[in-house]
């Protein structure tokens, strides 16, 4: 796979418009919209507090409302935000020059004091999914020696410093100390972003009207409601009664469907989300296991490499590629597609082997097998429920009787950051182009004091790979650093601390009239939507 997203020139040529190069504007596209947009989200926004927790719908919403120091285009390329530029002063210090004339909407100005508070409010409020894995290298934050510059010291070299304060967003200094509940309530979702608050109902939707005073180029759409759906076929079917002009992660099912009516299309590209399986690996006695008769097992199984390998082995991932995905994903062998920094050749996808699977269950010391629950979100991921129920049915076939158990995300993400789960459908949109991000917060031992291994639900800790990837997120020299991640790589999947499944392709349904370009991070912003002529 070459491109993780389609490109314009490749988006309109399947749709039979005219074609564009990458980033050419012709007259193909309208310069703006005087009606509204309605957006159909498969997941819900839990918080307005762009710090609070850390997930892609929240992240996408707050986008709309704060801007950060360095933005990721849809390729996920750094670019200058409210930082105009950076350079590093030696391997501990970062300058970055500030956007001048920049206000708050409520026209207090933009400067240093905003980004310092911002960084140490994300590193410091209690979360379940904390924003700390992007700033856990930040040492201090102070104003430069020249005007409109700002200094950052690490207590040790970061090289993808400015690819991780693309994560966090900038609010005023003055509400530092605001409680989460005026975020949500418009109070202080004060920011310097293309749009302004109007209305937020939690778990229903989200109202923004554009913002006149914005330092960029203004968004075409006036006002925006970004509209709560979690049912994926409720979602299409707003689109085609006109309930909504835009819709995300539309189902394979649904895909024929919406080609075939020439009101709508389809924008779609492989995104850099990979869906896996995590297992507990710390517990002596893990809570949703049981023996063959149905009493506590006493023993944790996940513990035993050889059981890993074996849940590994008896996923037929392919079957799930074509049948439950229907072709909208590729099955994947590691956190990105081999050659992307980080990633080894020498990490391939597991063959599907049910007879060798339940020959390393009996090896490991259950030749009849055990139960479990596996765990799962409903409606996150593209298929998370349908997944969840094709990989028991593959488990049970092996001698894992597999019982299944879905709840909505908020409940799930809550629960899974306490590690509350046996077993567990899970998933990371690798944002940064690179692999010490997943590596990172999956992999690492859990440390809430340095942010590593914040997403770790599994609490897997190898010492070995701990200091590869200490070793790796410090280096400077690119070929250095991604050598010694394709090493911390090759031990997280050789001891299936992470089951990988496969990457979502991402597919969003639009209005003719609508377009899109499609992003690698998944994310939905109105931004990126544009009026076609």
């Amino acid at each position: 796979m070459k491109n993780i997203v389609l490109t314009r020139r490749q988006l309109l040529k399947s749709l039979g418009a005219l074609t564009l190069a990458p980033g050419l504007v012709t007259t193909a596209w309208a310069a703006d919209a005087t009606e509204p947009l309605n957006i159909g989200l498969a997941a819900p926004i839990t918080t307005l507090d762009p710090h609070l927790e850390s997930n892609a719908p929240n992240n996408a919403a707050a986008t709309h409302l704060f801007d950060s120091l360095v933005v990721n285009d849809e390729k996920l390329h750094s670019r200058p935000g409210l930082a105009t530029s950076w350079r590093t002063l030696d391997d501990t210090h970062w300058e970055f020059t500030l956007r001048e004339g920049v206000k708050f909407s409520d026209g207090t100005p933009f400067g240093p004091e905003d980004v310092k508070v911002s960084i140490a409010r994300a590193t410091n409020i209690p979360s379940v999914a904390s924003f700390r894995t992007y700033t856990g290298t930040i040492k201090s934050v102070s104003a430069g020696t020249k005007p409109h510059t700002l200094i950052i010291e690490t207590y040790a070299a970061d090289p993808l410093l400015p690819n991780s304060l693309s994560r966090i967003r900038i609010i005023s200094a003055k509400f530092k100390d605001a409680p989460s509940a005026d975020f949500d309530a418009g109070r202080a979702a004060i920011g310097t972003g293309p749009y302004l608050f109007k209305a937020y109902v939690p778990g229903n939707s989200l109202h923004l009207v554009r913002n006149p005073a914005y330092w960029g180029t203004a968004p075409v759409w006036p006002e925006v409601t970004l509209r709560i759906v979690p049912d994926s076929g409720a979602r299409v079917a707003n689109l085609l009664s006109n309930g909504v002009d835009l819709t995300e992660q539309v189902p394979p099912e649904a895909m024929q469907r919406v080609k075939s009516d020439p009101r709508f299309h389809i924008v779609s590209g492989v995104s850099s989300r990979l869906v896996y399986i995590g297992a507990d690996m710390q517990r002596d006695v893990s809570p949703f296991v049981k023996d063959t008769a149905g009493n506590p097992l006493k023993k944790n199984p996940f513990k035993d490499l050889r059981v890993r390998q074996a849940v590994d082995m008896a996923i037929n991932r392919q079957a799930i590629v074509e049948r439950v995905m229907q072709g909208s994903a590729e099955v994947a062998a590691q956190y990105l597609p081999n050659g992307y920094p980080g990633t080894s050749s020498a990490i391939l996808p597991t063959p599907y082997d049910p007879a060798k699977a339940k020959a390393l269950l009996a090896a490991a010391g259950y030749p009849n097998g055990f139960q479990v629950t596996l765990h799962g979100p409903n409606g996150r991921y593209v298929n998370d429920s349908k997944i969840v129920q094709a990989i028991a049915q593959m488990l049970t076939r092996i001698g894992i009787a597999t019982n299944v158990e879905v709840m909505p995300w908020s409940v799930y993400i809550a629960k899974a950051s306490r590690a509350e789960f046996s077993l567990f459908l899970a998933s990371w949109g690798v944002n940064t182009g690179e692999t010490s991000n997943p590596l990172g917060a999956i992999n690492a031992t859990y440390d809430v004091k340095t942010g590593l291994g914040v997403s770790n639900w599994g609490r897997y800790s190898n010492p070995d790979f701990d200091a590869k990837l200490t070793t790796a997120i410090h280096l400077l020299d690119d070929a250095k650093r991604n050598a010694l991640l394709a090493q911390a790589s090759e031990i997280v999947f050789a001891d299936r601390a992470t089951i990988p499944l496969h990457f979502e392709k991402v597919t969003w349904a639009a209005k003719k009239s609508v377009g899109y370009l499609a992003r690698a991070d998944q994310y939905t912003l109105a931004m990126n939507a544009t009026k076609l002529s």
